[in-house]
Formats: structure tokens, sequence, C-alpha cells
């Protein structure tokens, strides 16, 4: 792999990262804001809107803005007109009174702004993949190391749970989980975190049982080193990098599988965004207004390039037989 592709990854995951989490201080619209349904709705990417400051009362978008003699304004809003008297109107000359907001990606069909929405559906969607992760590597890591010190019917008990997990459907126990618990934030970060874990104990396993027969290790346990002092200070160290690589891994998976809930009504419950219920709100609307399914979808295919990207470049650091 050349040095460009994971640093122009991690550059765009730092970008993204940034975005989400300084969402709030970047000017972006309201993501729940419906400030016209008519006008608004479904505008492709890099459109303005017309519309007229009133007084004390904010914008009034239209299709059509018409100046009238006596200082009043005439609106288009679909087929019918309305006029809009000059007293209400802010501003002292037909210029100061219009505006034209630009919506970079457009919006959906509620009128909502969609950048503002897949910003902070990236902070939703990306928080609940890296805590969802997290618990999997957790969990992972501990089921592994007990597996590979203890040995014996611990292994066996633990790696035959770990064989169980594997041969169930991954899709069916999280649609199962999510339908007997309802949809929620939290709920969703345990039945994500909960259900991928045994790769990572494998990964773990396999790394303990390899450096259980090391020099140091073993003059750490002639030395009179407890067994936890031995595990945690001497053989998950040895195990980290491993473990790293694998957390890439998962999260580039548990963003999947969240989008996927997300999309089917069972992940992150409305009206909190992620990019998984954004292209549930488009999917109807794929033909004339494709840019609400297909960009979150664009976002969601980025990230997880970018993280395999990263997490290829951290395997061949880790093995350099791989980079040969």
């Amino acid at each position: 792999m050349t040095r460009r592709r994971p640093l122009l990854a991690a550059g765009f995951l730092l970008a993204l990262s940034a975005a989400a989490l300084l969402g709030p201080l970047l000017g972006l619209r309201d993501p729940a804001a419906q400030p016209d349904g008519l006008v608004l709705r479904d505008l492709p990417p890099f459109s303005r809107a017309e519309a007229v400051r009133l007084v004390g009362e904010g914008l009034r978008y239209a299709d059509e803005i018409r100046d009238e003699a006596d200082g009043s304004v005439s609106l288009r809003r679909g087929v019918s007109w309305e006029r809009i008297p000059a007293a209400s109107l802010a501003g002292a000359t037909p210029e100061a009174r219009r505006v034209r907001p630009f919506f970079v990606l457009g919006t959906d069909g509620y009128g909502r702004d969609l950048l503002s929405r897949i910003v902070n559906g990236a902070r939703v969607s990306l928080l609940v993949s890296l805590l969802a992760a997290g618990l999997a590597v957790t969990l992972g890591a501990g089921a592994g190391l007990a597996a590979g010190l203890f040995g014996g019917v611990v292994d066996g008990l633990l790696m035959r749970l770990t064989d169980v997990f594997l041969s169930v459907p991954r899709l069916f126990l999280l649609l199962l989980l999510v339908a007997l618990y309802g949809p929620s934030l939290a709920g969703t970060v345990l039945v994500l975190g909960a259900t991928s874990w045994m790769a990572a104990a494998r990964v773990v396993r396999a790394e303990i049982l390899s450096l259980r027969e090391r020099e140091y290790v073993r003059a750490a346990e002639a030395s009179g080193a407890s067994r936890a002092r031995v595990a945690f200070l001497h053989l998950l160290p040895g195990a980290a990098a491993p473990l790293l690589v694998e957390g890439t891994i998962r999260f580039a998976n548990t963003l999947l599988l969240e989008s996927s809930l997300s999309f089917l009504g069972l992940g992150v419950p409305p009206p909190s965004p992620s990019w998984g219920n954004l292209i549930a709100d488009g999917r109807d609307s794929l033909l004339g207004a494709w840019w609400i399914a297909t960009l979150p979808g664009v976002a969601i295919a980025a990230t997880v390039l970018a993280v395999n990207a990263l997490g290829e470049a951290l395997r061949e650091k880790v093995e350099p037989r791989v980079a040969r």
C-alpha cells in the first residue's frame, strides 16, 4: 500500500470527526428545522431559494417574487399567489428585502437542509460505531485473555461460546434483540457491541497463546509474579497491536450494521439524524430526488473505505510479512 492512501484516509476521517464535533460552531442550519415544506422541498444540491424578509417573522420563501408599484410584494408559492403589504416587509429597498439562501447539498422532502443533517448524522453514527466497537473489543479482549491465560476447561468453554455466537446469523440476532427491547441510542450501542466481540476474542486468544511461551513471560512467572500481573503487564500489552487492527475492522463493520438497522427503523430513533435513517428518508424518491439517499450513502462508503485503509496500513506495520 502506498503511503499516500493512509494519509488521505486519516485526513478525511479527521476532517469528518472535526465537522461532527464542531457542528454547532460551524453555523449550520438546524437539522430538524422545516422552514417551508412547500417551496424548499426536494431542492437539488447547489440550489438557491428565493425569500423575502418579514418584520419580526423571519423569512417567507417563494418560487417566484414580484415587486409591485405600491411597495408590496407578490409571492408565488406552488400555483397560488399571495401579496405581502409593504408594512410587513423588513428593509427599505427591494434589494434589502430579498435574500437567496444557498443549500450546498440541497434539501429533503420536508425542506430540511441536507448538509446539516449529514453532519449531525455523522456525529450520531460515528459515536454509536465507536462506542459499539470499543465495547466489542473490550469484551473480546477479556474473553480471549481468559481463554489463553487459563487454558483447559475455561478455554474450551469460551471458545465454544464464541462458536455458538458465530453460528447464529448476526443480522437476525440484531433484529431479534432490537425488536424485544425497542430502538434507542444506548440500546443500539449495547446490541452492536454485544454481538461483535467474537473475532476480537479469537485474535487475542491466539496472541496470548503465543506470548505465553516467550522468555520474558516465563521469567515473570518464575519470579513469582501473580497471574493478574502477568496478564495485564506482559500479555495484554503484547496483544495491543493486533487488537488495534481488529478495532478498526469492528468500527467499519459496526458502522454498516448501525446504518442498516437505522434504515430499517430499528437503530437510532428519529428525530436524531443518522446516516441510516437519512437513506430511509430518501428511498421513496430515488428517481426524483436521488441526492437525499445517495449522499448519506456516499458518506458511509467513504468512511468505511477510509477506516479500512487505515486498518490495512496498521496491519502492515504489525505484520511485516503482509507488506512484503
